[in-house]
């Protein structure tokens, strides 16, 4: 058994869950100074197929009690794009049993990358016993971010997504239910991501219980509430086009904004349909400058349904208003279900404004510009690509910063 060799699919990538972490204890999965209970034998995995040329290599510095992982991923000649590099402990076709983690919050990787200008986006897998449908292993993975400093990197549960072949699926269980049986863990160069060297010096991988405290920065922007802050309408648009059948519904309680609805397959498309929550018309509407923050914060709580994932989206004044609708800035988000509000932030290079307008997905990268960030003149929530039942609840939607001293996986 292995880590799914192929590079995820980083367009699907939902992004993160990021809470402030204050680590309350841990436990250890992998470390490398030798002890008996946390050595593994590590196997670096590049990218196999279509003349992919990505390569790396892993060693023990037993001295200085870390792995060092070094490489370089390259352009694909047949794709045209980066390929990536894996590793992963234990080894292909490998698996072995870690310690039961129920009750953890996150994973902890200790790490830094070396290089300057070197990559400095990875990602963190596990395989677990139950992941697994008929012939088919899951892998659970999450995005973070390495600087040149040793420090710990904590990737909060809610970041990861299941895969297979570099798809994300839908029939892995939830995640906080397989910390029993991991049976792999790994670290990768994020997908899409860019050519580049890399050497990244790891000296444990754990996982933690943390308690949460404050992450923003103390002053963020307020772009919608529901507390008598900001004045904004909002409505709801369902799939118009070839037989869509589905339908939504926004109303705004006290304090939280309710969308709610059901996305049903197109049958003329045989595909999922769409339904939007959406502000005022853009000519009427007006936002704050947020070009000073790093990125939306969005108070949210998945109340009810099967649907996780959603897409946040806005527009701005560069946008003419015919084609708001379909040439906004997106990204994809993932909310589990939940009995209370957590805070999302999603950074603005998690958005595109080009994306295909039968699946939402980005077609391209091109985050918003300082320019764009100033002139927003509509907010909007996707439920795409998917079919099911939701119930979404929004206390507000910010932008903001992360602060504080932990390294937060961006």
């Amino acid at each position: 058994m292995q880590l799914d060799i192929n590079p995820p699919n980083m367009e699907r990538l939902v992004v993160l869950f990021i809470l402030l972490q204050d680590v309350v204890g841990s436990t250890l999965l992998a470390t490398f100074d030798g002890a008996k209970e946390t050595t593994w034998p590590w196997e670096t995995v590049n990218d196999p197929v279509m003349g992919g040329s990505s390569h790396s290599t892993f060693e023990v510095d037993a001295p200085s009690k870390v792995g060092i992982w070094d490489g370089e991923v390259k352009i694909v000649q047949f794709l045209g794009a980066p390929g990536f590099c894996n590793v992963q402990a234990p080894g292909l076709y490998k698996k072995s049993t870690f310690p039961d983690v129920t009750g953890s919050t996150g994973i902890t990787v200790q790490a830094r990358q070396t290089i300057s200008n070197g990559l400095s986006h990875f990602n963190v897998m596990l395989m677990t016993k139950g992941a697994k449908h008929l012939f088919k292993q899951g892998v659970y993975t999450a995005n973070f971010t390495m600087t040149n400093a040793m420090a710990d990197h904590f990737i909060p549960l809610s970041s990861f997504t299941c895969t297979w072949r570099g798809q994300q699926v839908s029939w892995c269980p939830a995640i906080h239910t397989q910390l029993a049986g991991i049976t792999n863990i790994g670290v990768g160069t994020a997908f899409p991501g860019v050519a580049g060297k890399f050497h990244v010096e790891m000296a444990s991988v754990s996982a933690s219980q943390a308690s949460t405290s404050q992450l923003f920065t103390s002053n963020p922007i307020d772009l919608a509430t529901f507390d008598g802050k900001t004045q904004h309408s909002w409505k709801t648009e369902d799939d118009p086009v070839m037989g869509g059948k589905s339908h939504s519904h926004f109303e705004a309680k006290e304090g939280y904004g309710e969308y709610s609805g059901t996305c049903k397959i197109v049958p003329k498309l045989k595909a999922p349909g769409f339904t939007i929550a959406l502000t005022e018309n853009p000519l009427l509407a007006k936002f704050p400058d947020v070009s000073s923050a790093e990125g939306l914060i969005l108070g949210v709580k998945n109340a009810g349904g099967n649907i996780s994932n959603f897409k946040i989206a806005f527009c701005d004044s560069h946008i003419n208003f015919y084609r708001c609708q379909f040439q906004s800035y997106k990204a994809d988000i993932s909310i589990p279900p939940s009995d209370d509000f957590k805070d999302l932030f999603v950074p603005w290079s998690k958005f595109s404004d080009k994306w295909s307008s039968y699946t939402g997905e980005h077609t391209a990268e091109d985050p918003p510009k300082p320019e764009s960030l100033k002139s927003i003149t509509q907010l909007q929530v996707w439920t795409e690509g998917v079919a099911g039942d939701f119930l979404l609840q929004i206390k507000y939607i910010r932008a903001g910063s992360p602060s504080g001293t932990a390294v937060f996986n961006i």
